[in-house]
């Protein structure tokens, strides 16, 4: 049974909780500048103390990932060994420090949680996470990264290096969180969002941006998620797997990603200037709407424009659109009719 008394922070949480420290007396040292008034020297330290509380965040959301990737893994279990019980005990407990603002003892639930799974625990939760890692099929670059640290942490465990083994275990499921280690449904079919899919070409920045954003409608989580949103034949995108954080009722996101041409041909010959499309997809636990924008930023008519849509699995066009007619600076918005193939054939 894991020590009540023993929630103080130690270890990897003492770091924690020594940028805590420094962010607090920071901000009183920005507070003292603006009295002094002296705004320049105020802005440079707010800039500073950005990039910090930026690190931290980053911090809290790897504790998160880490705690409900531990607590799914074990949940799932039939048959529990004193040591997984244990362990999830620790992980209960991170949680209840992480919802309370006690990141220090949450970073050190992990460490423990962790620990007393023991060899044989451990070796059952990296043999999981490396099934579900090769179930996904194309990985993303964290993926990739994380199959590496299962992988070695592997190694380790077969060498009898308990610690590193931990150590790297530890590293993998920070990165990835609970998809990794549960088989979760699609999230078009258990949630209720909005889901838009545009790009945008900002000036001098060499490269266009794929911007995804994504509001939650309904009144659960939604659990995180990894998108391979489609790309026009010849481009590339990175990353190549858009990774969506846990998303809280009404909540909302925006993500950007990186998209260029693979060839030698100018970057604004397919997408850009002269042809702006974003697509709008309503997702309502398995009935999904979806209707495209298209804009014409070009002094000329188009004719012809035969719209191929990106969809998630399980659901196809009945029929591809067609936009017969655009003029000048035109904008149409164009309905797209959607199969829902599980509800098609009686398996939703």
């Amino acid at each position: 049974m894991p020590d009540e008394q023993n929630t103080g922070a130690v270890g990897g949480a003492e770091a924690t909780l020594k940028l805590l420290d420094y962010i607090e007396d920071e901000a009183l040292n920005i507070q003292h500048s603006i009295w002094m008034n002296r705004p320049y020297r105020a802005l440079r330290q707010l800039r500073k103390l950005g990039k910090e509380t930026s690190y931290l965040e980053d911090q809290v959301l790897g504790l998160y990932r880490a705690l409900k990737s531990l607590e799914g893994n074990l949940s799932d279990l039939q048959d529990m060994s004193e040591g997984d019980r244990d362990a999830l005990l620790y992980t209960n407990r991170g949680l209840e420090f992480l919802r309370d603002g006690n990141w220090g003892p949450a970073s050190d639930s992990v460490e423990k949680a962790v620990a007393a799974l023991g060899p044989d625990g451990l070796a059952r939760s990296l043999s999981v996470l490396k099934r579900h890692l090769n179930e996904l099929g194309e990985l993303s670059d964290t993926e990739e990264v994380a199959l590496t640290l299962v992988s070695q942490a592997s190694i380790s465990l077969d060498n009898d290096e308990l610690a590193s083994a931990a150590e790297s275990f530890e590293k993998a499921i920070t990165a990835l969180g609970p998809v990794a280690v549960t088989q979760a449904s699609s999230p078009f079919m258990v949630n209720r969002f909005f889901l838009s899919i545009g790009t945008t070409w900002p000036e001098n920045l060499g490269h266009g941006l794929m911007v995804i954003t994504l509001e939650n409608l309904g009144e659960n989580n939604i659990a995180p998620m990894r998108l391979d949103p489609g790309i026009p034949f010849g481009w590339s995108c990175s990353p190549r797997m858009t990774e969506i954080p846990e998303i809280p009722p009404e909540g909302f996101i925006e993500i950007g990603l990186e998209i260029n041409p693979s060839g030698s041909f100018p970057q604004t010959s397919l997408l850009g200037t002269s042809l702006n499309i974003t697509t709008g997809y309503f997702a309502d636990f398995g009935d999904m709407h979806v209707q495209i924008r298209v804009e014409n930023r070009t002094p000329k008519g188009m004719n012809g424009l035969l719209l191929d849509p990106w969809l998630p699995d399980g659901f196809e066009t009945v029929r591809l659109p067609l936009v017969e007619n655009l003029g000048p600076g035109g904008v149409v918005q164009v309905p797209v009719d959607v199969l829902n193939i599980n509800k098609a054939i009686g398996t939703a």
